[in-house]
């Protein structure tokens, strides 16, 4: 199982996709605004693609980058000091760019580099993001009031460029417009104030009189620019039914990407499954109701394990940046003998602590940061 995983990984590599992607533009001179978890990878297939290019990149991670590549940390999964540094840098490289932009837009992002609009505070932002976080809001939401917080999302990168921008992306968003990746910095939506206020008030959150007038003031337009995909969760599935072909393993792609609340993902996953190996993309959400150590796919891996309990059958979910909820994993592979091993799982769902109870068991999936990031994979082998 952990080999057909790798071979999804494999499919989504940064640096081999950018490079394909930008050889045809070799010895054009461009400025590079590299933001998310693939951002150190893309950044070094471009360089290999163009040649020698100035630029920044915004990462989770610490890592080895081309030369004249300035390279910023940020927080994630909550805005911290680190991404508004990025965001204030990346607004700055923007606007002083003499030539083409490149931006290499990747998951992640949104948390990894963060400016606020002017009449926000970079507090009120770190503040939202965590509450919205905890509460299992839908990623869409949570974009959505991103957006309207945020000098960097939604056009912000294109709307200071000195010229034309050009944006390649990784996508973590299961099927939906490409601009709505790291909420959009080089790509503008339609903004509405009223539904940004109303979803951080059904999550308990106070929405000062001066944030609203804040979102609601005029921004300028931002000229339409390409977007090109290099791949997205079904890439990395495609990769791992690839790999099971060769094995000569008889696999299958679920049509519906994962999302909705994570129990009830995995109940549809589960009965789609058919026989042999079945996978699944996306990115469920889940709420926290307690201070353990898990995510989103330890969390659907122990619930998936109570159901298969004395069974033959292997369940697999994977994060694909190698990073799960507030754990050190990356997710978990249980079988039907997880449960006899770990005895009954009721309190470690109930206080958000999946992966201590997997830890225990054994079935936790640890590859640290991948550097690449198009979400979830779920697998079952039957």
């Amino acid at each position: 199982m952990s080999g057909l995983l790798r071979a999804g990984l494999a499919a989504v590599d940064p640096e081999s996709l950018t490079r394909q992607a930008l050889e045809g533009r070799n010895g054009e001179r461009v400025t590079l605004i590299a933001i998310g978890k693939a951002s150190i990878g893309m950044c070094r297939g471009a360089v290999r693609a163009l040649g020698d290019s100035g630029g920044i990149c915004v990462s989770n991670i610490s890592g080895p980058v081309p030369r004249d590549i300035h390279l910023v940390v940020g927080n994630h999964p909550v805005p911290g000091p680190g991404s508004f540094e990025a965001g204030r840098r990346v607004l700055e490289v923007a606007a002083a760019a003499t030539e083409p932009i490149v931006a290499l837009i990747s998951g992640g992002g949104s948390a990894l580099c963060e400016h606020p609009i002017d009449g926000v505070s970079p507090s009120f932002i770190s503040d939202v993001g965590r509450r919205l976080l905890e509460s299992g809001a839908s990623i869409s939401d949570t974009n959505l009031v991103r957006r309207h917080l945020s000098a960097v999302k939604n056009g912000g990168v294109a709307r200071v460029a000195g010229g034309p921008v050009d944006t390649y992306v990784i996508s973590d968003v299961c099927g939906e417009q490409p601009s709505l990746i790291a909420s959009g910095p080089t790509a503008s939506m339609p903004l509405d104030p009223n539904a940004a206020g109303e979803i951080m008030a059904r999550h308990g959150i106070d929405v000062p009189d001066g944030v609203m007038e804040a979102m609601q003031a005029p921004r300028s337009p931002v000229a339409a620019s390409p977007i090109t995909v290099l791949a997205d969760a079904r890439t990395a599935a495609e990769g791992v039914v690839h790999a099971a072909a060769g094995e000569a393993i008889e696999a299958t792609i679920t049509d519906e990407w994962l999302r909705g609340d994570v129990a009830e993902a995995l109940d549809r996953f589960l009965d789609a499954a058919g026989p042999g190996l079945t996978v699944a993309a996306g990115e469920p959400e889940v709420r926290v109701t307690g201070e353990g150590v898990g995510g989103r796919n330890t969390h659907a891996a122990l619930v998936a394990a109570e159901q298969l309990a004395g069974s033959d059958v292997w369940f697999a979910a994977f994060a694909t940046d190698g990073v799960d909820g507030n754990s050190a994993s990356a997710g978990a592979i249980v079988d039907g003998t997880t449960i006899e091993r770990g005895g009954d799982p009721k309190a470690a769902l109930e206080t958000s602590d999946s992966a201590t109870y997997l830890e225990a068991t054994g079935d936790l999936i640890h590859t640290g940061p991948t550097g690449t990031n198009v979400s979830d994979l779920w697998v079952l082998w039957r």
